[in-house]
């Protein structure tokens, strides 16, 4: 996998962020709410340290079967507002 240059030192953040007791279910749920999006990946795994790790894992449950209308919907909201910071990011640079 090739990451673009702007985008390296989100690659190393995300295999830094977590260590805890659940780091291979934290991990696990940033890879499926990110779908592949190295942007994405970076802010859910960023969060995971900022936030109770319960509140991220029912994010992540968005993306089960069975999944509730409200964890979808949160993660699709999420999701957009990292977009729209990523977006406004770059627009500052110059």
């Amino acid at each position: 996998m090739t990451f673009a240059e702007n985008e390296v030192h989100l690659a190393l953040h995300v295999l830094n962020t977590y260590e805890g007791e659940q780091s291979d279910r934290v991990h696990k749920a940033v890879i499926r709410l990110s779908n592949g999006d190295l942007h994405l990946l970076a802010c859910w795994a960023g969060g995971a340290t900022q936030q109770e790790v319960e509140t991220l894992l029912w994010f992540a449950g968005a993306t089960e079967p069975g999944a509730t209308g409200k964890q979808i919907f949160g993660a699709q909201w999420m999701n957009s507002f990292y977009d729209r910071n990523r977006l406004a990011s770059l627009g500052d640079v110059s």
